[in-house]
C-alpha cells in the first residue's frame, strides 16, 4: 500500500508540475503575442517559435502522460518511456522555452507581463526537482535500467537529461538576473 501511495503521489506531482510549466509556456506566447513593444511585434520569427513551443510542450506532455501509463503497466519495472520523454522534454520544449524566454527579456524595453518572472522562478523549482530525481535515479534506481539489454542507452539518456536539467538551472537564474537588472518592476 505505502509504495502504490508513493508512485500516486508521484505520478499525480509530476503531472501537476507538467500541467503548470504546459500553462506558462502558453500564457508567455499569449502575453508575447499581445504586447505593444515594436521590437517584439516586428519579430514574428520569435512569436511563432515560442507558438512552436507552445505546441511541442503540449505534444510533450500527451507522450509523458503515455509514457507514465505504459511504465505503469510494466509495475515501474524499467524506466524505459519515462526516462526518454523527460530526456525529450528537457531538450526540446523546456531548455528551448527558456531561452526564448532570454530572447524576449534581452529585446524588450519594459516587462511584458509576471509571468516573466514566475516562468523564471518556476524553472528554476522545477530543474532543481528534477535534478533531485534524475540523481536519485542514476544512484538508487540502477535495476531499473536493465531492461532488454538498453541500459546504457537509458543511463547515456539520463545524464543527457541531468545535463539539460543543469543548463534549464542556468538559463532560469541568468533570466531573472536579467529581469531585475532591465528594473522592469
Amino acid at each position: 500500500m505505502g509504495c502504490t501511495c508513493k508512485r500516486l503521489f508521484f505520478i499525480i506531482g509530476l503531472i501537476v508540475m507538467e500541467l503548470i510549466d504546459l500553462g506558462l509556456d502558453w500564457d508567455f506566447f499569449v502575453e508575447v503575442n499581445k504586447t505593444d513593444q515594436e521590437k517584439i511585434q516586428r519579430n514574428d520569427e520569435l512569436k511563432y517559435s515560442i507558438l512552436a513551443f507552445a505546441i511541442i510542450g503540449s505534444v510533450t506532455f500527451i507522450l509523458q502522460l503515455v509514457a507514465i501509463y505504459y511504465d505503469s503497466r510494466k509495475n515501474y519495472s524499467h524506466l524505459t518511456y519515462s526516462t526518454t520523454m523527460s530526456f525529450i522534454s528537457t531538450w526540446f520544449e523546456d531548455v528551448p522555452q527558456i531561452m526564448l524566454a532570454i530572447w524576449v527579456a534581452s529585446i524588450s524595453s519594459d516587462l511584458i507581463s509576471n509571468v516573466q518572472y514566475i516562468k523564471a522562478a518556476y524553472a528554476i523549482v522545477e530543474a532543481v526537482i528534477h535534478f533531485g530525481v534524475s540523481i536519485w535515479q542514476l544512484c538508487c534506481k540502477s535495476e531499473k535500467f536493465k531492461y532488454k539489454r538498453n541500459s546504457s542507452c537509458l543511463k547515456t539518456l539520463l545524464v543527457l537529461d541531468l545535463i539539460g536539467g543543469i543548463l534549464l538551472l542556468g538559463a532560469s537564474v541568468f533570466l531573472l538576473i536579467e529581469l531585475r537588472f532591465d528594473n522592469y518592476s
